[in-house]
């Protein structure tokens, strides 16, 4: 990390953070965890830091931290930190997630936006998938999100445009549900896209955005797939929704059987690429999330005998389908919305396929229309969420 040398620090306006400064002083050097657990081993923040500065830390035989240092980037940090409000998580000290200390490649730092505390005690789902997902796709990840959060299941993504958004939207919107969790690959100061900076804010609000890194770093494209392992590790059970053939989601689909995690996929359309990897998961043997009753039922048995988490009152299979499929048409309604796919169909062809009116038909489009269970352009219908 390359920080600005015109950047101006008011040492004075700065609230002492303690270690935090330092922690994230050294998280700023770049090096690979390996390292960055040496350079704390049987050291605190500060006197790791010092020894980096002073050429004296054992861990830096090359002097090459040492020449990279700068004396002044804990008092940048400082300002940064208290500007952002984010907190500091150090491995093995208070705060820090517990569904993260034991994982087998847990972070040394983590720096948080929101309640920390909003990740341990509760059941986790990572919903993941594509950035190009298809209105189908983030149907089903807004639906799953809501779903999960109002059951009392934290869901966890990484607030990438696609299905990471749509998960995280459907989860900030139910009053009293589980909190959000969001591991994002910049600083937590950063809103990446840009367009997310409100989506961002609200998870922070409701639950927590955590990050390796520390205020204002940016995105790097490697970054995304090594913040993957996070999600695996904190999620109970993870579904993906849409993905590609190497999609960035299939990254958190090999740290989660890595750590012997329950993965599970959403099935979709064989014309639709964003579908081919998920497709492909299932014919592996993945089992398929149809609904949020399939996820549930992944995380109760996920969380048997778990001791840390607490199981909410699951509700009732009747009670937890998606807000999609709450919209039930009847009659000939129901008729027609069944004879519809992702393929645009005629006024005639449907009227075909129904063996009823043109008139009657047509009443159910506009029916369906209502419900956004359909959409229709120049006379051709088609199912919402599924061209």
């Amino acid at each position: 990390m390359t920080l600005p040398t015109n950047e101006l620090v008011d040492v004075r306006s700065c609230a002492d953070p303690g270690d935090e400064r330092f922690a994230a002083a050294i998280a700023a050097l770049g090096v690979g965890r390996v390292t960055l657990r040496r350079l704390l081993a049987g050291l605190g923040p500060r006197e790791a830091w010092e020894a980096i500065v002073e050429r004296r830390h054992p861990a830096d035989h090359s002097r090459e931290l040492a020449r990279k240092a700068q004396e002044k980037w804990p008092d940048v940090f400082a300002a940064r930190l208290q500007k952002c409000g984010a907190r500091v998580l150090l491995r093995g000290r208070a705060g820090y997630p517990d569904a993260l200390l034991d994982d087998v490649d847990s972070p040394e730092i983590l720096f948080c936006l929101g309640n920390p505390q909003a990740i341990d005690g509760r059941p986790r789902v990572a919903v993941v998938g594509t950035r190009s997902a298809t209105r189908y796709g983030s149907d089903v990840a807004s639906d799953l999100g809501a779903g999960l959060a109002g059951s009392g299941v934290v869901v966890v993504s990484g607030l990438a445009t696609g299905i990471d958004a749509a998960a995280h939207a459907g989860a900030v919107h139910v009053e009293g549900g589980a909190p959000p969790v969001a591991v994002i690959a910049t600083g937590v100061d950063i809103a990446y896209p840009r367009s997310n900076a409100v989506l961002r804010d609200s998870v922070a609000a409701n639950g927590a955005v955590v990050s390796e890194l520390p205020p204002g770093e940016p995105a790097e494209r490697w970054r995304f797939a090594d913040r993957n392992r996070i999600m695996a590790a904190l999620a109970h059970v993870v579904v993906v929704v849409e993905c590609h053939r190497s999609g960035g989601a299939l990254y958190t689909v090999r740290a989660a059987k890595q750590r012997g995690k329950n993965v599970m996929a959403v099935p979709g359309s064989v014309r639709s690429a964003a579908s081919v990897g998920t497709n492909a998961l299932l014919a592996d043997g993945i089992p398929p999330a149809r609904d949020v009753a399939d996820v549930l039922t992944a995380v109760e048995l996920a969380i048997v005998g778990d001791g840390s988490v607490t199981p909410p009152d699951w509700p009732k299979p009747g009670q937890i389908t998606p807000r999609s499929l709450r919209r039930n048409p009847s009659g000939l309604a129901a008729q027609v919305q069944n004879a519809l796919d992702s393929e645009p169909a005629s006024l005639e062809q449907i009227v075909r396929r129904c063996g009823s009116t043109i008139g009657e038909v047509a009443a159910s489009l506009e029916q369906l229309s209502e419900l956004a269970l359909v959409e229709g352009e120049r006379g051709w219908w088609w199912r919402k969420g599924r061209r």
